[in-house]
């Protein structure tokens, strides 16, 4: 069961490029995907959140308010949590609570200057960039 559990783990980790792009054009998702690789452990929702808040307040994780940590906890459930378990790169166990990371592309963890490269591959990312384009010229 190994074996086959670890053919559908490689099959996911073979997302196209735009999709990696998308998955890492939010910082929120990026934060996440870095957390969840860190501790190599299903989270529960909840910390994860308040990590994520706690970076994006650049302060101590247990000095988050706790609006502040609900307000990224719904996040996760309205946005992101649906783009990344249907791509198969978390899983969520809506019974505990808890979300983990469910592949091993490196791809979604590279550091940001190798994402700006993989980003204009994606589409349409040259028309949204183009400084001709927007000048009219």
């Amino acid at each position: 069961m190994t074996v086959g559990g670890e053919a559908e783990r490689d099959e996911r980790s073979e997302l196209p490029q735009s999709v990696i792009a998308d998955l890492r054009a939010d910082d929120r998702r990026r934060q996440a995907l870095t957390r969840l690789a860190e501790c190599e452990r299903a989270l529960p929702i909840s910390d994860l959140a308040r990590h994520v808040a706690a970076t994006e307040r650049d302060e101590p994780v247990d000095e988050v308010p706790a609006d502040a940590a609900d307000a990224v906890r719904r996040d996760f459930f309205q946005q992101h949590l649906p783009k990344l378990t249907a791509t198969g790169v978390v899983t969520y166990d809506s019974l505990v609570g808890t979300v983990e990371l469910a592949t091993d592309d490196e791809r979604l963890l590279a550091d940001d200057g190798e994402t700006d490269a993989a980003d204009e591959t994606a589409p349409d990312s040259e028309s949204r960039r183009d400084p001709d384009a927007e000048s009219g010229g």
